[in-house]
C-alpha cells in the first residue's frame, strides 16, 4: 500500500467518524399524568439549551447532538423529572406527579407560582389553569375571557353586546378589583382599573395557558388583587418550530383569518413567535358590527433553565359598535336583535354610540 492509499484511507475514516460525531440524536416519547396526556410541559437536554413542548397528546420530538444524557420535564403544577437517554432510543411514557393537593382540575398553590404569591404565605391559594386546546374549545371568535366560563367562582358576561364588550367578575369582583397580567405584567387600565378587552383581541390566539388565582394573595404588585389574579402566558422559547394558516367562520358574517410562525428554541437560545390577524363581523344585534386586526411580535431568549427573557409587542386596532340592552318589552314587540342605540337618521339606520 503505497502512501497516497493510506492517507486516502485515513481521510475516509476521519469523514466517516466526523460524520457520526455531528449527526443529531432523535429522541421521542410522551408526558402523561398517569391518566391523561399533557400538553406544553417543558422537555429540557439537562446543561443545555436544546429542548421542546409536548403537543396536544403529550407526544414530544427532540433533537440533539448529545449521543446520552438526562432529560428535565417540567410542568406547573407537578413534580419535576429526571429521565436518562441514549441515542435515538424511544424514551417511551413518562408519568408526572401533582406537586400539591389536587381536587378535581383545581391546584392548591403554597410559595411562590407564576402568580408571584409570596413565599411566607402560608394558606393554600385555589388556582385553576386553562390549557391552550381548552382556550381555542371555548373562545371561538369570542374574547379570550370565554376561556375562563365554568371556572369556579368566575362570572363572564358582554356588557354593551359589541366586539371586544365583554366583562369578568371574580369571587364578586369586577375587573378593577382584579388584577390581569400579561407574563406576569399589569395590562389593568391606568386610570380606573378596568382592562378593555378589545385592545386584547389577539390573546385567545397566542397564549400558552391562563392561570388565575382566585382571592386575594400577598402579591408584590402594587395593584388591586382583592377578587383575584388572571395570568395570561405566552412563552416563545417553549413553542415548537412551525407554523399555520387557519381561517375561522361564524353567525352574522364573522370570519377571522390569522397567519403565525414559530421558530421554536434556536441553537443560539432565540426564540421568535410571529402573528397577523385580520377579522370583521357584522354581530349579532342589530348594528353592532366591528373589523380590526391584531399584530403579535415575541422574541425570547432562554438564558439557562431557570431563567427566560422575552420581548413582546402586541396591538389590537379596531373599531366596533355597542349595543347596550333595553327593556324586556322592547325585546319582546321587536325582536331580540332590537339595539336600543339604534335611531332612524334621514331614514337610515345608525348606531348613535
Amino acid at each position: 500500500m503505497n502512501k497516497n492509499s493510506t492517507l486516502l484511507y485515513a481521510s475516509m475514516a476521519f469523514m466517516l467518524t466526523s460524520n457520526v460525531a455531528l449527526a443529531q440524536q432523535v429522541i421521542t416519547g410522551k408526558v402523561t399524568n398517569g391518566t391523561e396526556p399533557i400538553a406544553g410541559a417543558t422537555i429540557m437536554v439537562a446543561g443545555s439549551k436544546e429542548g421542546t413542548s409536548t403537543d396536544a397528546e403529550g407526544n414530544f420530538k427532540l433533537t440533539t447532538n448529545q449521543t446520552s444524557g438526562q432529560l428535565q420535564i417540567k410542568f406547573l403544577g407537578h413534580e419535576t423529572k429526571q429521565v436518562n437517554f441514549s441515542a435515538n432510543t424511544p424514551i417511551g411514557t413518562i408519568i408526572l406527579v401533582p406537586s400539591g393537593e389536587q381536587a378535581l382540575d383545581e391546584i392548591l398553590v403554597v410559595g411562590r407560582t407564576l402568580l408571584d404569591v409570596a413565599e411566607d404565605r402560608l394558606t393554600p391559594i385555589a388556582v385553576s389553569t386553562i390549557k391552550r386546546d381548552v382556550i381555542e374549545e371555548k373562545v371561538g371568535g369570542q374574547d379570550i375571557t370565554a376561556a375562563l366560563i365554568n371556572t369556579p367562582s368566575v362570572y363572564v358576561t358582554s356588557q354593551a353586546k359589541g366586539f371586544g364588550e365583554s366583562s369578568m367578575t371574580t369571587r364578586g369582583f369586577d375587573q378593577s378589583n382584579t388584577a390581569f397580567l400579561l407574563n406576569g405584567q399589569p395590562i389593568n387600565g391606568m386610570d380606573n382599573g378596568r382592562v378593555y378587552w378589545s385592545n386584547w383581541n389577539g390573546l385567545s390566539d397566542v397564549a400558552s395557558l391562563v392561570q388565575i388565582q382566585r382571592g386575594l394573595g400577598s402579591s408584590k404588585l402594587a395593584i388591586s388583587s382583592v377578587g383575584g389574579t388572571v395570568n395570561f402566558i405566552t412563552k416563545s422559547t417553549e413553542m415548537q418550530q412551525g407554523g399555520f394558516v387557519k381561517r375561522t367562520v361564524g353567525n352574522d358574517m364573522y370570519r377571522k383569518t390569522t397567519v403565525a410562525y414559530n421558530t421554536g428554541l434556536m441553537k443560539n437560545g432565540l426564540a421568535v413567535s410571529l402573528m397577523l390577524t385580520d377579522w370583521k363581523g357584522d354581530g349579532y344585534m342589530n348594528q353592532t358590527g366591528g373589523a380590526g386586526q391584531t399584530y403579535f411580535l415575541s422574541v425570547g431568549y432562554k438564558v439557562n433553565d431557570k431563567h427566560n427573557l422575552n420581548l413582546m409587542v402586541t396591538g389590537a386596532p379596531q373599531w366596533h359598535m355597542q349595543g347596550y340592552t333595553a327593556s324586556l318589552k322592547n325585546f319582546l314587540e321587536k325582536g331580540r336583535k332590537y339595539n336600543d342605540n339604534v335611531s332612524i337618521i334621514n331614514g337610515v339606520e345608525t348606531n348613535v354610540t
